[in-house]
């Protein structure tokens, strides 16, 4: 397997997730620049968390408009596996490969701590290794992690099941419905909030999100 780790300028969460990828997984992982045009030889994709181009307009809203973002549209619109982290999950809704928008949090603040979540859906290719309603533990880092859409799309996402995962206990920022990620209608898309990249080692206290990769290693079997 060949995943690719798209990078703009501001992205600070790329290292992350080649470490998690490369060291733990043991498949390759390439950085792809955002001026790139083409996706070919790869296998999956992942937008990291971070700050790309300063969250300048809004979050996500300039690297929705870079040329790599092509290259992406047309690797999910062919079926393969995409999944954006925070500020990844930021530009996968701008980009309109995901419904709804991420706002500011409720509280104005940047908010940095683990919160529960429950996995409403264990079908997508970044979520086969949970159980369904499983309860997990992952760091969030954001101001802007408020999901929301109109009450229409809310209902579409409910009923055709594509909210993925949903925050239990405390919602941290606001989110419609306690939504912490979602997919598309195909399911081969994911945008997440929390951070699995910054929980895959037991060495740092948690491993909860090793799953979503190892999800994704089963693509290949």
């Amino acid at each position: 397997m060949k995943v690719a780790i798209i990078v703009f300028p501001g992205s600070n969460c790329d290292s992350d997730l080649h470490y998690v990828l490369e060291n733990l997984c043991h498949v390759s992982a390439e950085y792809v620049p955002s001026t790139a045009t083409s996706l070919d030889g790869f296998d999956a994709v992942m937008l990291p968390g971070g700050f790309s181009y300063g969250d300048y307009l809004r979050c996500g809203a300039i690297a929705a408009l870079t040329p790599i973002m092509g290259a992406v549209r047309q690797f999910a619109d062919s079926g393969k596996p995409v999944i954006g982290i925070c500020n990844g999950f930021q530009i996968l809704t701008e980009a309109h490969l995901l419904p709804g928008v991420l706002k500011k949090n409720d509280n104005l603040k940047f908010i940095c701590r683990p919160v529960a979540l429950q996995v409403e859906n264990n079908a997508t290719p970044f979520t086969t290794k949970y159980v369904k309603d499983e309860k997990i533990h992952l760091p969030i880092a954001h101001s802007d992690g408020n999901f929301y859409a109109d009450p229409a799309t809310i209902d579409e996402l409910e009923q055709n099941h594509q909210i993925v995962f949903r925050y239990v206990d405390q919602n941290p920022n606001g989110s419609v419905n306690d939504i912490a990620g979602i997919c598309n209608r195909r399911g081969n898309v994911v945008g997440m909030m929390p951070h699995p990249e910054r929980a895959s080692e037991k060495i740092v206290g948690n491993d909860d999100g090793f799953k979503v990769f190892q999800s994704l290693l089963t693509l290949k079997h």
